[in-house]
């Protein structure tokens, strides 16, 4: 045989490309799906993390709406609902503000570690103390002595 009919002989070549090349698309669709799939869990997670913290807000807001409705002006003492909140949102804690304003009052849900917040308002009669706290069970109570409503660590 001489060496030129062994260049020439381009028998058996095309079964061995066609195996390369289904190797090379398999990885490529392997490695999009799994940077799609990564994307995908990140916007879960965040999506999850702001409807934890509205859900926080939400009910902080809920039970200072509740203690609004109260007669406070007869009121000589401290009343309170205590509610107890996750200590941590996507493995991260949380602050709550809550602060008055001319209109309405906002309750500030921040997970600081995430970037993540939410911000629910509400309107109310009786003053609103600004305060702030950390994750955990929180209380919302009516102080006779400043004669406002405030968040406390419950």
């Amino acid at each position: 045989m001489s060496l030129d009919r062994l260049l020439s002989d381009n028998r058996a070549v095309s079964p061995a490309v066609t195996q390369a090349l289904t190797i090379g698309i398999t990885s490529l669709l392997v490695t999009g799906l799994l940077i799609g799939g990564s994307q995908m869990v990140d916007s879960q997670r965040e999506r999850v993390t702001e409807e934890a913290l509205e859900n926080v807000g939400d009910g902080i807001a809920r039970d200072l709406i509740r203690l609004d409705a109260f007669d406070t002006e007869t009121l000589n003492s401290t009343v309170s609902f205590r509610a107890t909140y996750p200590e941590r949102i996507a493995d991260q804690s949380y602050n709550v503000e809550v602060s008055p304003d001319i209109s309405r009052t906002r309750v500030y849900v921040n997970a600081t570690g995430l970037n993540r917040y939410a911000v629910v308002r509400f309107a109310n009669e009786t003053n609103v103390c600004p305060s702030v706290v950390s994750s955990g069970p929180l209380a919302v109570s009516y102080n006779a002595s400043a004669d406002c409503m405030e968040v406390t660590r419950g």
